[in-house]
């Protein structure tokens, strides 16, 4: 029981994250630096999906990545 819910923590968000924002791949060690990008990185994740329903989350990510003020006037207007 306890591996299933693990495995679906792995697959449900791990995964995203890493896959959508490339958190495995951050070279800062900074611990006040990486728990403000989770946060953001996060915050994202939800409000990506709410703004945006049509929209599957590899687009919106390339959407962000290539306009970093669309992501934070989402943040901003919440």
């Amino acid at each position: 029981m306890i591996r299933g819910h693990w495995a679906g923590v792995e697959i449900r968000n791990h995964w995203r994250r890493d896959a959508l924002w490339g958190e495995d791949r951050s070279r800062t060690r900074q611990p006040k630096a990486l728990a403000n990008m989770a946060l953001l990185r996060s915050a994202l994740l939800v409000l990506l999906p709410e703004h945006y329903p049509d929209t599957s989350l590899p687009v919106l990510a390339e959407l962000i990545a290539a306009s970093p003020a669309t992501g934070l006037r989402l943040l901003r207007a919440k």
